[in-house]
């Protein structure tokens, strides 16, 4: 089987949703060193994708590099977000323990809001969670992927172009 961009960019997409899996607690703590793990994946993956392109085709240009990264990114990011989308649904538990910690928040600091729309608030959130959970996963997601494959891209570019 050719490994093209595509695949592997699930291949990252997989290693990544492996690596929370294997390094998370059950405490539901912040993730940061887990999130750093991920994103150094994310784009070692991306780079990988580019680089092996760029050695079979040494005439590419600029947006042939770009291409083969944006095909991996993509593919990566939807990875996430399906693995994002069922982590929530199945930790309905987790989502209303992070709500009661925001809503408790609010109370604590609230000045100019009633208990009536501290709730509200905490009604609309349950609502939106998923689907903001999901699109902040996808936007950082993005703008990450097409940070890494521009500058990657554009070095191998240049590269190829001076000598």
């Amino acid at each position: 089987m050719k490994l093209t961009s595509t695949i592997k960019g699930l291949i990252t997409g997989l290693l990544m949703v492996g690596i929370t899996l294997a390094l998370t607690d059950d405490s539901g703590g912040e993730l940061s060193a887990i999130k750093f793990v991920a994103v150094a994946i994310y784009g070692i993956g991306i780079v990988w994708s580019i680089v092996s392109f760029g050695l079979k085709n040494k005439t590419g240009g600029f947006k042939d590099y770009f291409n083969q990264g944006f095909r991996c990114f993509v593919m990566a990011t939807l990875v996430l977000a399906i693995y994002c989308f069922v982590f929530w649904k199945i930790n309905p538990v987790l989502m209303e323990q992070n709500i009661q910690a925001t809503k408790a928040e609010r109370i604590k600091t609230a000045k100019d809001r009633t208990m009536a729309e501290i709730e509200q608030e905490a009604v609309q959130t349950r609502k939106y969670y998923i689907p903001f959970q999901v699109s902040g996963v996808v936007f950082s997601n993005l703008l990450v992927g097409v940070m890494v494959t521009f500058a990657t891209s554009g070095l191998l570019y240049l590269r190829n172009k001076n000598s």
